[in-house]
């Protein structure tokens, strides 16, 4: 397991935070295959080691990551079919996902205005856990 990784499991069970058993490799694959997507790599190190948050708890700055069968179930009911969701900030204010059309992070809101966050995952997971301006 990555350090990046360790440090931010550590971090959230230290704060309470409810997370999910790690997920397989063939559920990554079997979501993949629903979304038509492939997840980058950090993305899919990060759900080996934990498979978003329990019972949709969120972290000290609002955000929650979610399990890879609500990023599935959410990605079937969205109106922008663009935008592949893994996150969302106060109970879906906004949410924080990837764009087929493009490389990195995005935040959506509502009205499916669409905007760069961060280059990678790793990057956005950071900027959530660190509560940085952007990423709100």
């Amino acid at each position: 397991m990555e350090n990046w990784i360790e440090h931010l499991i550590a971090k959230w069970k230290s704060e309470g935070v409810k997370l999910n058993p790690p997920a397989t490799i063939a559920e990554i694959e079997n979501t993949e295959a629903v979304l038509k997507f492939k997840f980058p790599e950090d993305f899919k190190e990060f759900y080996l080691q934990v498979n978003g948050f329990g019972g949709l708890d969120w972290q000290e700055h609002m955000f929650t990551f979610w399990p890879l069968d609500m990023i599935s179930e959410e990605f079937k009911t969205s109106t922008n079919k663009n935008f592949i969701g893994f996150s969302d900030f106060l109970l879906a204010s906004h949410f924080i996902g990837f764009n087929r059309e493009k490389l990195g992070i995005f935040k959506l809101f509502h009205n499916d205005d669409v905007e760069l966050v961060a280059d990678t995952f790793h990057i956005a997971v950071d900027m959530v856990n660190s509560g940085s301006d952007p990423i709100y």
